[in-house]
């Protein structure tokens, strides 16, 4: 049974943590308000691109957000989720656009035959569109096409590929964040979905209501006029139809009930099919569906609202839909009772078949049977609601309804105040676990590291150091980035390119575009490519044969790349990831450099070379480094991954703080070496990090922390800034001047740390 209890929502111990988390950003000075030109903005970056089309959606999305900042009452991961879909439909609008703009003749595509199933929610309207849906000559748009319209990827078996991996996890996010919304609406990623998904590329739709308690935006939407949105949707149709043609369309959601004469208009010659069921079966089990998915978004759900608001907008929905069928040619509209659709639904497929024009021979009719057979009813649990919990009677909804019931002879549902006992649940997937049972958290430290980077942009407010200016240059200089493919490493090697500084991207394979894309960030063309593996000591040493046999001079490296894994895993040498690329790999690439002269110590000030490690804070709260044990294989678990990370990064300081003394034993500084903690930035370092957080760790570092472009100022300056390049030993904690912790700078633990590490890059020359 689903639980009733709608005003306490279930929440993951996980999703409880992040939203503590937002909670404690907004006491930082971190907005909890969505902005249009971000949005927009976001869509462009992700794209490349900048024409969304003129058809009245930016005023919508202008009332829209509107109306969540000031009325929705999100969480902090309802607000991120809620901006992530606004992003992804900015996203996919200018896709639409550029594909139209480069293939005008899909504009002349036809359709061929359309059914349009309508009716209130919950009347059968899934099960009936999904059998329809069966028929190999009936086409409806899958769960991957709503999300994905237009994909980016080469190829129609890779594009679907891709279509089909963002539905996989749109799915298991919701029965992640909401079990028991799979017992009342299963979401099958293969599946036929509601066309109201593509609707809402225009934000004019009755899913913000559904999901959001947004009464302006509510009431904004039934003054408009309909017409623009409804001929985009035809256009995403045909988008659609030219990437899978189809003979014959099956659509399908209640909302087109509202506006079935601006529907009728612009897909003239449709068949569109009503389903009835007892309104106070339906209406009941609708808001109980509403408490649930708002549920998700927020932690104020108010069942009294939902009723009134819901009771009022389907009264409305039928009175429309009566209204315009009034004023419609006979003939145009088949009504099907949810009754005679559960008694016999082939038959009833069948008829509307033949109403459209469409055959339904034997093969049709055996595809509709393997539907039905592969999801019975209640598959998922029994969906529980009542009335009264929404504030409403039987008698409020018979006065209500009493027009739309005598017009299509609707019969009163036995029970009906009674679990659902039919179709309410017509496919979809087991989610795992549909109980309220505490859950251990895995990622709970990386919680704890997040929190702290919240408490590190609290106290970013008065910095010691101020960014070196633009106007400060290294031309001439030769900077090597490791992993500037993407993160702090590509914003600083755009940055130290636009200085002047000649760019060696160290980047692991994969990402043959980075150069071209550096190059027109930051208009230089003294940037290439060196691909390394950091977890792999044979590429570490291919990299370094390469800049020696070239006779490379680096003037500056950024030692930036970093891996927080999601648990152990032994690179080809047989060493723990995070050891290898955080620190083992760095420890290699130094000494080739000084051993074979990319690096040459000078005690001219303005010829001194820069090695800087980006390092991180999480150094001072692990366990000490274990030298006994130092550089063997240990495995360790999700929960320790952290705790792993903070060492991997302590022994990066403690190495960087024992090259700097060893380097410049003299009053000159030979070579500059330096290291820093940039804060909390939104990279994707955390791209191990367990799948089913991914969605939410993504969108948190988005809001809460810096961006890769506003996290660089210690990069810059240790790279750049004249004082960086007559001294050594710092360590900057974002812009601040900091100590290492005493472990790190612990003379002896340096010590032991260079001769352990040593006989490690002793052993690593047998890979060359």
């Amino acid at each position: 049974m689903t639980s009733t209890d709608y005003e306490n929502p279930y929440r993951p111990v996980p999703i409880r943590i992040f939203n503590r988390l937002g909670g404690a950003g907004l006491q930082f000075g971190l907005s909890d308000r969505l902005d249009v030109g971000a949005l927009r903005e976001a869509a462009q970056r992700k794209t490349g691109l900048t024409d969304f089309g003129d058809d009245g959606h930016l005023r919508a999305l202008e009332v829209l957000v509107a109306s969540i900042n000031d009325e929705a009452r999100l969480t902090p991961t309802g607000l991120q989720i809620q901006k992530s879909r606004l992003v992804a439909a900015l996203v996919h609008r200018l896709r639409i656009e550029d594909l139209l703009k480069r293939r005008p003749e899909i504009d002349d595509i036809g359709l061929g035959t359309i059914i349009l199933v309508t009716g209130l929610q919950r009347t059968g309207t899934t099960l009936l569109q999904r059998l329809l849906n069966s028929h190999p000559e009936v086409r409806g748009i899958s769960g991957a096409e709503a999300l994905v319209p237009v994909s980016t990827a080469d190829g129609t078996e890779r594009a679907q590929r891709a279509r089909q991996w963002r539905a996989v996890l749109a799915q298991k996010t919701i029965s992640y964040l909401a079990p028991e919304f799979m017992a009342i609406h299963p979401i099958g990623h293969d599946q036929a979905e509601e066309d109201v998904l593509l609707l809402d590329l225009n934000f004019m739709s009755q899913s913000a209501e559904a999901i959001m308690h947004v009464p302006s935006y509510s009431r904004w939407l039934e003054e408009q006029d309909h017409t623009q949105t409804y001929e985009y949707f035809r256009r995403v149709l045909k988008v659609l139809s030219w990437q899978r043609p189809g003979r014959a369309w099956v659509l399908k959601t209640p909302h087109h009930m509202e506006y079935l004469d601006v529907f009728g208009k612009v897909f003239d010659g449709a068949t569109i099919v009503q389903t009835h069921r007892d309104p106070r079966v339906t209406l009941a089990s609708f808001c109980s569906m509403v408490a649930h998915g708002r549920g998700i978004f927020s932690d104020l759900v108010d069942p009294a609202e939902i009723g009134q608001h819901w009771c009022y907008k389907t009264h409305r929905m039928v009175d429309v839909a009566m209204q315009t069928r009034a004023e419609s040619p006979a003939g145009r509209f088949v009504d099907v009772s949810y009754y005679d659709l559960t008694n016999d639904p082939i038959a009833e497929v069948r008829r509307i078949c033949g109403l459209a024009g469409i055959g339904f021979d034997a093969e049709a009719e055996r595809e509709a049977g393997h539907y039905m057979a592969a999801n019975p009813q209640n598959q998922f649990g029994k969906h529980e609601y009542k009335l009264s919990d929404f504030g409403l009677s039987e008698q409020i909804v018979d006065e209500a309804f009493s027009s739309y019931r005598e017009a299509y002879a609707i019969p009163f549902e036995e029970a009906a105040s009674q679990p659902s006992s039919a179709h309410d649940q017509p496919t979809g997937e087991a989610p795992s676990g549909m109980t309220r049972e505490k859950r251990t958290f895995p990622g709970s430290a990386i919680v704890n590291a997040m929190s702290a980077a919240l408490r590190d942009l609290r106290d970013s407010k008065n910095p010691d150091l101020s960014p070196v200016p633009d106007d400060v240059r290294i031309d001439g200089k030769t900077c090597l980035v490791t992993g500037a493919n993407s993160g702090v490493g590509r914003a600083a090697a755009v940055d130290l390119a636009r200085r002047g500084g000649n760019m060696i991207l160290a980047c692991r394979p994969g990402h043959v575009g980075i150069c071209d894309e550096i190059k027109r960030q930051s208009g230089s063309e003294t940037v290439e490519l060196i691909e390394v593996d950091l977890a792999d000591l044979r590429s570490v040493h291919r990299c370094c044969d390469q800049l020696h046999e070239r006779g490379i001079r680096i003037d500056i490296a950024l030692m930036n790349a970093g891996l927080l894994s999601r648990r152990s895993r032994q690179t080809p040498q047989g060493y723990e990831v995070m050891f290898a690329v955080n620190f083992l790999s760095k420890r290699v690439m130094i000494d080739r450099w000084l051993t074979d002269g990319v690096i040459r110590p000078s005690s001219h000030p303005s010829e001194t070379p820069r090695i800087v490690f980006v390092a991180s804070e999480s150094h001072r709260s692990c366990d000490p480094i274990d030298f006994d044990r130092f550089g063997a294989y240990t495995e360790h678990a999700m929960t320790e991954s952290m705790q792993r990370y903070g060492q991997s990064k302590l022994t990066l300081c403690t190495f960087a703080t024992e090259l700097s003394r060893r380097l410049n034993q003299g009053e000159s500084i030979d070579v500059a070496v330096h290291a820093l903690c940039p804060g909390g930035v939104a990279t994707n370092i955390a791209r191990e990090s367990p799948t089913l957080l991914k969605p939410i760790i993504s969108p948190v570092l988005r809001l809460f922390f810096q961006s890769p472009e506003e996290a660089i100022g210690p990069v810059v300056y240790l790279c750049c800034a004249e004082e960086a390049g007559s001294s050594t030993g710092m360590y900057l904690h974002m812009m601040h001047r900091k100590q290492v912790s005493a472990p790190a700078s612990d003379t002896e633990n340096g010590t032991k740390l260079w001769e352990a590490s040593e006989a490690l890059v002793a052993e690593s020359s047998e890979f060359r």
